[in-house]
């Protein structure tokens, strides 16, 4: 098997407070895509989630199953969703001040036509006296739209996106 390569497709970093980020006119070029996350919401909450919309498909063509856990608990929920599927976490405005959640969402054979499993792995952090409240998620997801991914939006669940948040979309070819 030769080794796959990974490359830039695109980037973008926040030089003020956004309420989404699309990575549009994806290239079919590529076998997977990854996008890496590092971003914070301005929501008064501790930790928010956001949204994925391939395409722009706001239907009830996705679902997921979240495995997420702290240092005291560990919790499982699947849900079909009836618009945007919800993606990863992210610290917001009441977590830690310049903390800012990861995450990673892998993409594979996104230009298939039919059903498309991601999984997005995620965590959000905090370094005050809630630090043990810190949580990791692991997320099973399916896209079901009939076409090939072209294009991703990510939008908070509340609020904006604030600056310095980055996103970085990659593509991944077994050459």
């Amino acid at each position: 098997m030769a080794n796959p390569t990974m490359t830039l497709i695109s980037s973008q970093t926040l030089g003020g407070t956004t309420a989404s980020v699309t990575f549009s006119s994806i290239p079919s070029t590529y076998n997977d895509l990854k996008l890496v996350v590092s971003a914070r919401g301005s929501s008064l909450n501790q930790v928010i989630s956001f949204q994925i919309a391939f395409n722009g498909d706001a239907t009830t063509n996705y679902s997921y199953t979240r495995l997420l856990g702290n240092s005291s608990t560990a919790a499982s929920t699947r849900v079909s969703t009836t618009a945007l599927d919800y993606g990863a976490q992210m610290d917001a405005a009441n977590a830690t001040a310049s903390t800012f959640g990861s995450c990673e969402i892998y993409i594979p054979n996104y230009t298939s036509t039919g059903s498309k499993p991601f999984i997005d792995i995620d965590v959000s952090e905090q370094n005050d006296a809630t630090a043990g409240n810190s949580a990791i998620a692991s997320v099973a997801h399916l896209y079901r739209g009939a076409s090939g991914i072209s294009s991703i939006t990510l939008t908070p669940s509340s609020g904006n996106f604030v600056q310095y948040s980055s996103f970085y979309l990659y593509g991944i070819k077994n050459s």
